[in-house]
């Protein structure tokens, strides 16, 4: 009998089993598939999920989780902090985001002149508004509060909010788009949430910020945070099944969950079970009649609306300009709004990292947002969106064609659909949303049932995994 059993391989899921095994819980952690987080070949690591870590710096949510995780002399951080934090390439503009406050709005100003006012306001609300979202999300730890504790804080906090937002419009002046266009590229590569018109819901700050307060290259890619983790997880205690497949799960009147693993059946029991929204079999194993009608709706008003897709390249050094950022965003052509598919995200390995790529070569994984899964598209289709990414970056690398030198794009087609369960989609709301940061909550009508994931927290990108993840553990403590 476990206290807690905890269905998922994604980053949120990891954490919750972190959280819950740090409160002295007896946790099992069930990972279906294969636990890898990169594909290597031909000297190349490419990850599965290319983005940038965020919250690692002091006293920020990611690093305090970690201090309060793993021991004091343990270097969990095999990560650097970017200069620039990633950069913004439009037609006809090349922004790089400084984690400099002055750096950064130097920089815009030079890029967009005449601007210069807008652009100040503009950020002394982004700066305003995201230490609100900071100081909310620190206060309330992440579901610790009780419920009345909880909502008179938030009325407290509501003349503040509603300012906040309000202040978040990009206001024109009679000067042009471009940047609109390159605030709303910011938005697009940080939130797994869509955020379309202004103004931007309260989140939007906080991911504005982000650039200032850092964002980090996971040197060694993702797999060599997720192994760190989970060999955390089983040094405090816990129990990792991975490779195994859940063929039945009932989570009342208690939580059983029965798995094929090595060869031979087995059943685990438990108090609490928390399961990844993320995960492909949580409707089939637990039919929409189980989980409460309310539930079912607040899931029905939160859809996908752009699935990630991601080519993987090597290439010469000399064929990337050597100003090119770890990561940069590229907004295809076009005048009006920036939404999802106008984008191609560059993640690229750095130089001389050769656990990632070849002397001399770089690693890139180049990610586009498809209005359809990859497990949906044939192959011709991802065959042409494949195309389509080298042809968008043909003005921002124009010697890329030339110095690629390795390229499979019916491998990138089998790991795109293989790992979609691993990385976060886009989603929107049937309603514009106000605050942006609790998207979907993790308690559902059975009380023994909880959920996790990014889509929980859609609105505030990497860091809200952690927070879905710290969420879910606390309210199953909390239940107990």
């Amino acid at each position: 009998m476990y206290d807690t059993l905890i269905i998922g391989r994604d980053l949120s899921s990891l954490i919750a089993a972190l959280t819950c095994v740090r409160e002295g819980r007896k946790t099992v952690l069930v990972m279906e598939g294969d636990p890898e987080m990169e594909y290597r070949e031909a000297g190349y690591a490419f990850p599965f999920d290319p983005r940038p870590l965020s919250g690692l710096a002091d006293q920020q949510i990611f690093s305090r989780f970690l201090r309060n995780m793993l021991p004091a002399d343990d270097d969990i951080s095999p990560s650097r902090l970017m200069n620039p934090a990633f950069q913004v390439i439009l037609s006809g503009h090349r922004v790089d985001l400084f984690p400099n406050r002055e750096r950064l709005i130097y920089e815009l100003i030079r890029e967009f002149p005449g601007q210069e006012r807008e652009i100040n306001r503009f950020y002394r609300a982004v700066s305003k508004a995201g230490r609100l979202v900071e100081r909310w999300i620190a206060e309330d730890e992440t579901g610790r509060p009780g419920v009345v504790g909880g909502i008179l804080r938030r009325l407290a906090r509501l003349p503040a909010a509603i300012a906040g937002r309000s202040s978040l419009v990009i206001r024109r002046n009679g000067k042009d788009d471009a940047f609109r266009r390159l605030v709303e590229a910011q938005l697009n590569f940080l939130s797994h949430l869509e955020m379309d018109g202004d103004p931007f819901p309260l989140s939007a700050a906080y991911l504005l910020s982000l650039p200032m307060r850092g964002l980090f290259y996971p040197r060694g890619g993702m797999i060599t945070w997720m192994s760190r983790l989970r060999r955390a997880f089983t040094e405090h205690g816990g129990v990792l099944m991975d490779g195994c497949s859940v063929i039945r799960m009932e989570a009342e009147p208690e939580v059983t969950v029965d798995l094929e693993y090595e060869g031979s059946s087995s059943t685990l029991r438990g108090r609490k079970l928390i399961v990844s929204a993320q995960w492909e079999k949580l409707e089939l194993l637990l039919p929409g009649r189980k989980v409460l009608p309310g539930q079912n709706r607040r899931f029905a008003s939160i859809r996908p609306v752009a699935y990630p897709f991601c080519l993987h390249m090597g290439v010469h050094e000399e064929g990337l300009p050597e100003s090119m950022a770890s990561y940069v965003v590229v907004v295809r052509d076009g005048t009006g709004s920036v939404t999802n598919r106008d984008l191609v995200f560059l993640q690229t390995s750095l130089p001389g990292e050769t656990d990632c790529a070849p002397e001399g070569r770089r690693a890139i994984s180049a990610t586009v947002y498809l209005a359809d899964s990859p497990l949906c598209l044939n192959d011709q289709e991802l065959k042409d969106a494949a195309m389509g990414i080298i042809d968008s970056l043909e003005e921002f690398l124009p010697f890329l064609r030339d110095n690629i030198d390795y390229l499979r794009v019916d491998q990138s087609i089998f790991l795109s659909r293989r790992y979609q369960e691993l990385v976060n989609r886009k989603y929107r709301t049937r309603r514009r949303p106000f605050f942006g940061m609790s998207t979907l909550s993790s308690r559902t009508r059975i009380p023994n049932l909880l959920l996790t994931g990014g889509i929980l927290r859609a609105g505030l990108g990497f860091e809200g995994e952690i927070l879905a993840g710290m969420d879910a553990a606390f309210r199953a403590e909390q239940g107990s």
